[in-house]
């Protein structure tokens, strides 16, 4: 009948599941049948026994002797409707039918009785008046009238039945054709498989029994894969694992940045040909040596940092450091340095890419971002006008909308909903105004440790208990910046300290003066959660966010204000223990600071 092992299960667990209803039905109703009988019965005996009890009261006080005449004017206001009296003789006192089908009890003095006549069954409870000389009170009522509630009951489960089966033959049908497709997908794609077609394995969608089959049909295809491919001609291997390796070493040395790695036992990897000419140095003579033997002191800086960062885990983004070529010269650079991660996600080692700069206060890349960044400003200043006035409008009507629902006593949160995300919107098309076309800044000797202090205080009200913050101001000389434009900068480093801290820490704040540069640093250091190595070219990109109400502008406008004062920004990070932000400023003739 059923050609599938599904439909078959699918047919048989239907069936067992009406089965189940209709014997879980029948006992309902036999149940209710069983327990309303029981309840009647009781009910018409203690009805039977409270009026006797009351009838044998009226007849001690009122007759001496209780003769038919007599018991029937006590008990006349008694009988009414069902009810009627009974003797051993048959005499019977407000009873009107012409049948008589009852049995006085003789060993007990009520019982309950079922009977037949006038075509109906009925159901009557007898009880014995005492001091009447047998006479019984007897009431009755008909099987039909008081089961009639619980018929209608039972109709009503036996509709439900029939609906609930109704809905489970489509549903079963449905459940069927889920088991059955997948199952009919994954027997298609093992008769490709065997074919010969083996360019993709079996793909399952469900998480379940059969995505366990597919997976082990696809590692014995992924096994199967392998055996093939070591069949293949060895020169063949070669040749083509040669032009690989060829086009990685033409796209490592055609990049405009010097690139040094290391692996994870500390021997020089990579050493590409802009790094070559930059230091003068071969890559062939550098490939391979260990970095714990003596190093050319042209990288010697270099391989220092890659040593270090890879001993801690950390990276380090945008820092300014110097090297001699082979003649001598000095050549201030750019570096970055970030942790290189194998297959199943082990460390195998670092690496360092920098970028020589003409001067140490500006780079090449800045210069290019400040051309981008004035036709930005030209397009920002024509959307802020095509943007805002609109906005303006909008929120203007949703206050007049909020007004008059005030004074009709109606209040809608679609309307808080429509000013607050205008009001996200202005802000932020505010901040990204303020990155693309910045004004620019009005510079004065300032001491930055004056401005951290003030930042300081100024955040403190809302820092959390759990969040302390550690200073180390050492005197510094004084730095041409623009005070209110700095107090922003180190006021999104603090606000970004904290939040990487949501479980508590520290905030660690100093400055110093490297008189080898002549520059003011200025650093800004937290014990959170750092920067993933997977975001850390990202985190100076405009709206760039990790978190759920974030802008994205607090980074990027950071650094182009340092930019802006001709700085150098630089960032250290240890996933999960640290990150340093360290600001660079160069330093005033301190002839100049004296005289202040």
């Amino acid at each position: 009948m059923f050609k599938s092992i599904q439909t078959k299960t699918m047919f048989f667990l239907l069936a067992l599941a009406i089965s189940l209803i209709i014997i879980i039905g029948y006992l309902t109703v036999f149940a209710m049948d069983y327990a309303a009988e029981d309840l009647k019965h009781n009910d018409m005996m203690d009805k039977a026994e409270a009026i006797s009890y009351m009838l044998s009261e009226e007849l001690t006080a009122d007759a001496k002797s209780p003769d038919e005449k007599l018991l029937g004017k006590v008990v006349s206001s008694k009988l009414e409707g069902n009810n009627f009296m009974i003797n051993s003789k048959g005499e019977t006192i407000g009873y009107q039918d012409k049948e008589l089908p009852y049995k006085l009890p003789l060993k007990e003095s009520s019982e309950i009785q079922e009977i037949y006549k006038n075509d109906k069954y009925y159901v009557a409870a007898i009880a014995e008046i005492e001091g009447s000389e047998g006479w019984y009170f007897c009431t009755e009522e008909a099987t039909s009238d008081y089961m009639r509630t619980l018929n209608n009951i039972k109709t009503i489960i036996i509709i439900a039945i029939i609906i609930i089966l109704f809905i489970l033959w489509p549903l079963g049908k449905w459940i069927s054709f889920r088991i059955q497709k997948p199952i009919e997908k994954l027997a298609s794609d093992a008769e490709r498989i065997a074919e010969g077609d083996i360019s993709r394995g079996i793909t399952v969608s469900e998480d379940n029994e059969l995505a366990d089959i597919a997976q082990s049909f696809n590692l014995m295809l992924n096994k199967l894969k392998d055996t093939m491919q070591q069949v293949l001609d060895k020169s063949a291997e070669a040749v083509s694992m040669q032009e690989v390796m060829a086009y990685v070493d033409e796209t490592y040395n055609a990049l405009p940045s010097g690139i040094i790695s290391i692996n994870n036992i500390g021997e020089i990897t990579t050493f590409n040909s802009t790094a070559e000419a930059l230091t003068g140095l071969s890559a062939k003579e550098l490939t391979g040596i260990n970095i714990d033997n003596p190093t050319p002191p042209q990288i010697k800086k270099l391989i220092k940092e890659l040593k270090r960062c890879l001993s801690r885990g950390s990276l380090k983004l945008k820092t300014i450091t110097d090297i001699k070529n082979l003649a001598g010269e000095t050549i201030p650079v750019e570096y970055s340095i970030n942790i290189q991660f194998g297959l199943r996600n082990e460390v195998i080692g670092a690496i360092c890419v920098f970028r020589k700069i003409d001067d140490i206060r500006s780079f090449e890349e800045s210069a290019n971002r400040v051309k981008t960044m004035e036709a930005l400003g030209e397009i920002a200043a024509s959307m802020a006008h095509e943007i805002k006035n609109p906005l303006t409008s909008i929120r203007g009507n949703a206050q007049y909308l909020e007004f008059i629902l005030k004074e009709k006593e109606l209040s809608f949160d679609e309307v808080d909903i429509i000013l607050h995300e205008t009001d996200r919107l202005t802000t932020m098309l505010n901040r990204f105004l303020n990155f693309a076309r910045p004004k620019l800044p009005e510079p004065e000797k300032t001491d930055l440790s004056e401005i951290m202090e003030y930042v300081t205080v100024l955040i403190s009200r809302e820092m959390p208990d759990n969040i302390k913050i550690k200073k180390n101001f050492e005197k510094i000389p004084l730095v041409m910046a623009d005070r209110e434009m700095f107090e922003s900068v180190f006021l999104n480093l603090m606000l970004n300290a904290i939040q990487a801290m949501p479980e508590g820490g520290k905030v660690i704040m100093e400055t110093h003066y490297d008189k080898k540069r002549n520059m003011v640093c200025a650093i800004v250091r937290d014990n959170g959660s750092g920067i993933p190595p997977d975001i850390s070219d990202k985190i100076f990109d405009p709206f760039f966010t990790t978190k759920d109400t974030g802008t994205g502008m607090g980074l990027p406008i950071a650094s182009r204000i340092v930019e802006m004062h001709r700085g150098i920004i630089e960032v250290e990070s240890i996933e999960g223990e640290m990150t340093e932000f360290r600001i660079m400023l160069q330093a005033l003739p301190q002839a100049d600071d004296e005289e202040e």
